[in-house]
């Protein structure tokens, strides 16, 4: 998410064609998309969280309908913005304030489809689906620090950071890109990070009429 925000600041903020509030709306129609509707066939109703990124690394989305609701249950998809094949066994890992929690996936291989942004950009998008409580995703919601990592099948993994970042942090993931970027920037990119989007998704789930 790093790599995506700072080419937007790059491109609106630093050259000044675009306004902060026009970033803020292009980022937030990018990141952290909700969706809802209800199925034709039986009248389950659904809402989804897509778009969800850790540093520049771990993808998320979350899904909830009716019938995990009354379960309390959510459906996680997790996964790479590249073309990987995720590891086995509890291959998904958080630290939420400092707290380890690990989870198995429901699926037994790794799936291949593409994420898609808005004016028709699209990345990969590898992952598998995890079961998890709606307990956890508002814990995870309600900390002031949340971490990431997934193991990969080639003996490897990804990691990111799914709280807001520090202006330090973020120049350190981007020295490469060689641009200049101002606490103002962060603080713009901040407002989707992914620990919101957890917070966006709960308030979608507590006000339907499931």
């Amino acid at each position: 998410m790093y790599k995506f925000k700072i080419i937007l600041f790059s491109i609106a903020v630093i050259s000044g064609c675009v306004s902060m509030p026009d970033t803020e709306t292009m980022l937030k129609n990018m990141y952290n998309v909700p969706s809802s509707g209800s199925s034709q066939f039986d009248g389950t109703k659904y809402i989804r969280l897509s778009n969800m990124v850790c540093s520049n690394a771990v993808v998320f989305e979350l899904y909830q309908d009716s019938k995990k609701k009354k379960d309390g249950l959510v459906l996680l998809k997790a996964g790479s913005n590249s073309i990987t094949n995720i590891g086995t066994g509890k291959s998904l890992l958080f630290k939420v304030d400092g707290e380890d929690y690990s989870f198995s996936s429901v699926d037994s291989i790794t799936e291949h489809g593409e994420l898609y942004f808005s004016q028709g950009a699209t990345i990969p998008f590898s992952y598998k689906t995890y079961l998890i409580s709606e307990e956890f995703v508002r814990k995870a919601a309600l900390s002031n620090s949340l971490l990431t990592k997934m193991f990969l099948l080639n003996n490897s993994y990804i990691e990111g950071k799914c709280s807001p970042v520090t202006l330090r942090e973020f120049q350190e993931h981007n020295k490469y890109l060689g641009v200049s970027v101002t606490q103002k920037d962060v603080d713009t990119g901040n407002k989707v990070a992914v620990i919101y989007g957890f917070k966006d998704f709960l308030n979608m789930s507590d006000s339907t009429s499931w």
